[in-house]
């Protein structure tokens, strides 16, 4: 019995020093298969165990910002932690992997974040190297494992020991690790969200003030930087937006003149942004496309098409279970239409590629509600900066609003939908009572209120004067 207990012990004693050391390699130079992967698909070739940008598959733009996330995920800068906030296809990712490669991979860990919190722990625990003591033979022996818990407490633990090698690391060296956490939005908008974002908050505030990990947040939803700023006093937000028309047209003919040997003039570089703006997404695919202006043309489309389904009106033949959905649409549409008469305002402050911009609370005034504005950001139909403005969410998408403000139709369309929710909404607040098989004669209805807001209604015949 002794033998085995000391055996046991040892055991134990072993496993605990195992898994720091696997945490510890999992942050050494290299890249796990999830970085790899993220790498390849941005662009980085992977041959002959390298990792190179591949510059016949992606058209690169130099960001004013690289620099300053170089910084960040190479450890020379700490006391803060970092969100990256901006749109789908602004670069956020791209940055990041361009500042991975350059250290290749030494000190960082990235994961991506997933709306289920059971597969958030298993792809911490990945990014990370740990497996949650699930490999642990004490189990075998039908010992109570860490495992009969929740995904919540288990992510707790990974962090522990995360800071553990933390600790360890920076008696060697003066550098902070580096976990970057991307596309948080995707983190359930929930009571268990809301704390799985306090217990991440939580720890890149205390380990921003000593140093030890600098986490880095990527979204693209305006709720984020909302639930973010309640507690923050470390954190600094990075505004990503769409590339300047100078910096988006150079690189543009230099890709051109490289890949097809061919010099493109200046007004079809102008009308290239004009349709699609600085955003990188678009701009990669047009700066590939044999016929630059037709995959322009082509972009505009779909994202009009887009705007139609998810937010069209319809008019004064609308069904009345449709009210709720009508409303999104309805203030979507006047919202449009705003922002397409503010283009003839000469005061551009608030442009960024040529879009103009509208503070948030007036555009939750105009659309009446203040939650609206929060779907159309997560359907891409606007874009709520940083700075709390609320433009629509690319070129091509003020475009489509253009587009369909301009139809002559669309004033009167528009009117009748929205006298038409007038009307539905005065139905829903009016009740319809119908009095059959009553006797001849007079009635009095009698309207009392009860206990806990409750209204009763009598109705009983008049009496005679002489009775």
């Amino acid at each position: 019995m002794l033998m085995l207990g000391i055996g046991g012990y040892s055991y134990h004693i072993l496993y605990k020093r195992l898994v720091l050391r696997k945490i510890d390699n999992a942050f050494s130079p290299g890249f796990s298969t999830l970085e790899l992967a993220a790498l390849a698909q941005h662009g980085y070739s992977l041959e002959h165990g390298g990792v190179e940008l591949d510059e016949e598959q992606k058209f690169k733009i130099v960001r004013p910002e690289q620099e300053l996330i170089d910084r960040v995920v190479g450890g020379k800068l700490k006391g803060s932690y970092y969100l990256l906030f901006g749109e789908k296809g602004t670069g956020k990712t791209s940055m990041l992997l361009e500042a991975m490669q350059k250290v290749h991979g030494d000190g960082v860990g990235m994961l991506e974040a997933h709306g289920d919190i059971e597969l958030f722990r298993l792809r911490l625990g990945k990014a990370i190297d740990y497996e949650y003591h699930e490999d642990y033979i004490g189990g075998m022996f039908s010992i109570r494992g860490p495992r009969d818990s929740t995904a919540l407490l288990d992510i707790e633990r990974a962090l522990n020991k995360l800071e553990k090698v933390a600790l360890k690391r920076k008696s060697m060296r003066d550098r902070p690790l580096v976990l970057i956490v991307n596309n948080l939005h995707y983190l359930p908008d929930n009571r268990e969200g809301q704390h799985l974002v306090d217990l991440l908050q939580q720890r890149a505030e205390m380990w921003a003030a000593s140093g030890l990990v600098t986490l880095v947040f990527t979204s693209d939803q305006y709720r984020t930087t909302e639930m973010l700023r309640l507690h923050a006093t470390r954190m600094q937000v990075l505004n990503v937006q769409d590339i300047p028309r100078e910096m988006a047209v150079q690189s543009l003919r230099g890709y051109r003149e490289k890949k097809f040997h061919e010099e493109v003039a200046d007004g079809v570089l102008d009308q290239v942004y004009s349709m699609v703006g600085g955003r990188l997404i678009f701009l990669d695919q047009v700066a590939r496309s044999r016929d630059m202006l037709r995959t322009c043309r082509s972009i505009c489309e779909k994202e009009k098409r887009w705007l139609l389904c998810k937010c069209w009106i319809l008019g004064a033949e609308m069904d009345d279970k449709a009210e709720d959905q009508q409303d999104l649409s309805s203030g979507a549409m006047l919202l449009g239409k705003t922002l397409v008469e503010m283009e003839k305002n000469p005061d551009r402050t608030h442009y960024v590629s040529g879009l103009p911009g509208i503070a948030l609370h007036k555009a939750q005034e105009l659309m009446t509600r203040a939650d609206l504005i929060k779907g159309l950001d997560e359907m891409n139909i606007v874009a709520i900066d940083a700075d709390a403005v609320v433009r629509a969410d690319s070129v091509p998408m003020q475009n489509a609003f253009r587009s369909i403000v301009s139809d002559p139709e669309f004033e009167a369309h528009l009117e009748a939908t929205l006298e038409r929710l007038d009307e539905l909404e005065g139905l829903g607040r009016t009740t319809e009572l119908r009095l059959k098989d009553f006797m001849e004669g007079e009635y009095e209805v009698r309207v009392r209120g009860g206990g806990k807001g409750d209204t009763f209604l009598s109705v009983q015949k008049k009496q005679d004067e002489q009775d």
